[in-house]
C-alpha cells in the first residue's frame, strides 16, 4: 500500500505510469461505464445494483486517467490523480470523487448511486471532450 497520497510520490512509484497507448482506451472506458450504469437497475438486489453503479464510476475515473495518458495500478494512485490534477485544475468537481468513494463503501441508496454515476459519466465526458 502506498504511504503517501501526494501526486509526486505516485509519479515516482510503480503505481502510476505514463503510457502513450492509454489515450485510445478513453472511448472504451466510457462505453463500459455506460454499460454498467445501464445494467445496474436490473440487478437482483440493492447490493449488486450499487456495486455495478460503482463499477460504472470506476470505469469513468479510468477514462480520465487514460485521457492524460496515464495508467494506475492502485486505487489510491487513481484517487490522487483525480484530486491533485482533475479537481485542482477544475476539470472535475470534488463531489464526483466524494461520490466515487461513497459508492465504493456501498453507502446510500441504489438510486443515489445511479444518479451519482450518471453525473460522473457526464462530467467525465465533458472533461475529455466527448
Amino acid at each position: 500500500m502506498m504511504r503517501s497520497p501526494e501526486l509526486q510520490y505516485c509519479l515516482d512509484s510503480p503505481y502510476l505510469r505514463y503510457d502513450e497507448s492509454t489515450a485510445a482506451l478513453v472511448a472504451k472506458d466510457l462505453e463500459k461505464a455506460e454499460k454498467f450504469l445501464k445494467e445496474a437497475p436490473g440487478k437482483k438486489d440493492a447490493l449488486e445494483q450499487m456495486n455495478t453503479a460503482y463499477q460504472s464510476m470506476y470505469c469513468a475515473a479510468h477514462a480520465l486517467l487514460h485521457s492524460i495518458k496515464y495508467r494506475a495500478t492502485g486505487f489510491r494512485a487513481m484517487l490522487t490523480v483525480l484530486e491533485d490534477y482533475f479537481v485542482k485544475k477544475q476539470f472535475l468537481d470534488r463531489i464526483h470523487v466524494d461520490h466515487l468513494l461513497r459508492s465504493q463503501k456501498l453507502e446510500g441508496t441504489p438510486q443515489e448511486t445511479f444518479d451519482a454515476a450518471a453525473a460522473m459519466i457526464a462530467a467525465v465526458k465533458k472533461a475529455v471532450g466527448q
